[in-house]
């Protein structure tokens, strides 16, 4: 980010790793650290690129792309928390023979409900003959059993 710094370092695999390095950006020798550790102070945009090394003897590391992103702008915070207006009763604003209205039928629909719940508890009516579908070969027959 914009403004922090930012370390390099040029190491070997194998021991000893803290070895004289060049330090490239874009193809271009920046300057040579004695133990291939280098750091960019404030960063700015500009810094971004391809940057790599070299340690003599040893070879060169793959390029990396340094990306830099922008500080990220920061507003004061609010001197007092924001107010907002009272919730407005809604009941209030109804006009009482709606309320009046909505209740009846709310209750209509429980007593309804209730009768339902109480006549299919009691089972199905039984008449005098009783129909039954058997499924045989893909077609439906329907037998008519009596009732004795």
């Amino acid at each position: 980010m914009e403004g922090h710094d930012v370390s390099l370092h040029c190491q070997t695999k194998r021991p000893p790793s803290k070895l004289p390095a060049d330090f490239y950006k874009d193809g271009s020798l920046i300057r040579t650290e004695p133990t291939g550790h280098m750091t960019i102070h404030h960063v700015t945009k500009s810094d971004e690129g391809l940057y790599k090394c070299n340690i003599s003897s040893h070879g060169e590391s793959p390029p990396s792309w340094i990306y830099v992103t922008e500080k990220p702008t920061t507003t004061p915070p609010p001197s007092s928390p924001p107010t907002f207006p009272p919730c407005p009763d809604l009941l209030s604003s109804v006009p009482l023979h709606y309320v009046v209205f909505f209740t009846c039928v709310c209750v209509l629909v429980l007593v309804q409900i209730i009768l339902v719940l109480v006549v299919s508890r009691r089972g199905p009516n039984k008449s005098k003959a009783d129909v039954a579908i058997d499924f045989t070969d893909s077609h439906i027959k329907l037998s008519h059993q009596q009732q004795q």
